[in-house]
């Protein structure tokens, strides 16, 4: 029996991490399968979002095949912002599809957070089709206007001439066998676009964020978890509102705008890269808070942090208002600096209980764990 393992791009960051749990749940179901990893572009990453680093040309032990010659994934990764890709995307999909196809798999397991779930391709057999839908591709969707609002110049009179097409195109993609949705926001959000059907499943959470207990007395720094971009994330936002709060700030992760966003940082905001998983446990545990301004699909990095306990200043949209109630956050309705300051200013003046927050997000997940 082959299995086709199929994801948008291999690189560090929540979706490999659920695309791992993904693989590792398939070869318990099927111990004596082929399996074989189909991705658009696999970035030469110094680490995972897990315990397991991608390297080379397999991942947990499976080989990966990419759609983009090595060379040309080395000029996105290092020469090029990788976001330039979406003017390629129908065409890097149609490349990776014969792929698959000449592969002859008997069925495909799709993770998709942005393209991966427009792969097809014509069989004599019919491929039963699992997708594990992690968002619908943002950029042209729920995103759309964040990044008409980034681009200026050519860059956005070309964004805007691609949307409505890369939309007619995203929309011919919607029949599956089975469908799995990561948060009933994505869950809403598929079944307005796509009229698709399918369970909710949150992501499951790292072992080690669940067992490890909450800090009696944690220190005064926030934490800003996540990939180093001034789009969607607002990175740009958080930084420039604690340079001017003078409080410190940790921001854990990289990223393709890191350069930038150090070069606004002040004395008091320092950059952490390459932390195990222990490490990042233990920095997380002993914030203070934790600030998150993604319309997230779901948001693993906020709910890790839930669990240990840590109260979150989020945004109001995406999936992440399904974790919590106002006992372990507050949300900001826009992604200004003054906004932001002024619910720190808020955080500072509540009582916030940790081992509720801990206690009601470790139920959440453990319920939703059980239902599916």
């Amino acid at each position: 029996m082959k299995i086709a393992l199929v994801h948008d791009r291999i690189f560090p960051g929540g979706a490999l991490q659920v695309f791992e749990d993904l693989i590792e749940e398939e070869r318990r179901l099927f111990p004596n399968a082929d399996f074989r990893i189909f991705t658009m572009i696999m970035h030469d990453a110094k680490d995972s979002a897990s315990d397991a680093k991608p390297r080379g040309k397999e991942l947990l032990g499976i080989d990966v095949v990419e759609a983009l010659p090595k060379w040309m994934s080395r000029v996105f990764t290092h020469v090029l912002d990788y976001r330039t890709l979406i003017v390629c995307y129908p065409l890097i999909m149609k490349v990776l599809s014969r792929k698959i196809k000449k592969w002859q798999p008997d069925t495909m397991l799709i993770s998709s957070f942005a393209i991966a779930k427009n792969v097809r391709f014509q069989s004599k057999k019919h491929v039963s089709t699992t997708l594990y839908l992690h968002s619908p591709m943002q950029y042209i969707w729920s995103h759309k206007e964040e990044y008409l609002g980034k681009f200026s110049g050519w860059r956005k009179r070309l964004f805007a001439f691609l949307v409505p097409r890369l939309q007619q195109w995203d929309l011919q993609y919607t029949s599956f066998d089975r469908v799995i949705f990561n948060s009933m926001y994505t869950q809403q959000l598929a079944q307005d676009l796509y009229g698709m059907q399918g369970k909710v499943q949150y992501p499951k959470l790292r072992t080690v964020f669940l067992k490890t207990k909450i800090s009696p007395s944690p220190k005064e720094y926030f934490v800003c978890v996540g990939r180093l971009v001034k789009f969607v994330r607002e990175c740009d936002v958080i930084i420039k509102a604690f340079n001017k709060l003078n409080l410190p700030l940790l921001m854990i992760w990289d990223g393709p705008d890191a350069a930038y966003l150090k070069s606004l940082a002040g004395d008091t905001v320092i950059f952490l890269w390459n932390l195990g998983a222990e490490e990042l446990v233990n920095v997380v545990k002993n914030a203070r808070w934790l600030v998150n301004l993604t319309k997230e699909s779901f948001g693993i990095g906020t709910a890790e942090a839930l669990c240990l306990g840590v109260p979150v200043i989020g945004f109001a949209e995406g999936g992440s208002k399904e974790l919590v109630g106002k006992e372990s956050w507050i949300l900001v309705h826009d992604k200004h600096v003054s906004t932001l300051i002024h619910a720190v200013h808020t955080f500072e003046t509540t009582t916030w209980d940790r081992n509720q927050i801990s206690s009601l997000m470790r139920k959440k997940m453990t319920d939703s764990a059980s239902q599916f």
